[in-house]
């Protein structure tokens, strides 16, 4: 490994006298050159040094990259997953009852089966109990519901 670095320390002495050597006289060839001769020097140099160095497999194992922050791929299509959910049934119920809800579902992974936990609804105040009765319907009948929680909406002035 030492006989590496001495390579590379003279191929990078040899470029800075190259580049004065240009510097002096103005003439690009002798700089070109020098470079070429550093450059054959640094290969030899190389060729005659890799067959004796032993590496160790393990030491020059490429690092593993981690995803930072945003989970794994399948967290992302079940987060996907939930607020196309959330937005179709959204809909549905507005055209169902007439009032415009907002739905936050929990949704849960079992092995390959994604199941809904539960549902919060927000209603719209002044919502009828005849609207706020269709949607408990439609959101237990579709995503197999015993129960939806229900949460009034703040009053807009």
């Amino acid at each position: 490994m030492n006989k590496i670095r001495t390579a590379i320390a003279v191929f990078c002495i040899a470029c800075i006298c190259a580049e004065l050597v240009a510097q002096l006289v103005g003439d690009v060839r002798s700089k070109q050159g020098i470079k070429a001769a550093a450059g054959l020097y640094i290969l030899l140099a190389i060729s005659s040094a890799l067959p004796r160095l032993e590496f160790d497999p393990i030491s020059f194992a490429a690092p593993q990259s981690v995803q930072a922050g945003l989970g794994d791929t399948e967290d992302l299509i079940l987060l996907e997953a939930q607020r196309q959910l959330e937005a179709r049934f959204e809909a549905e119920a507005a055209e169902a009852s007439g009032v415009e809800i907002e739905l936050s579902l929990t949704l849960i992974r079992s092995g390959q089966e994604v199941t809904v936990r539960e549902a919060r609804v927000t209603l719209p105040p002044g919502c009828t109990d005849e609207a706020r009765a269709r949607i408990q319907e439609i959101l237990s009948q579709e995503l197999g519901l015993e129960e939806v929680q229900f949460a009034a909406g703040e009053a807009s002035e």
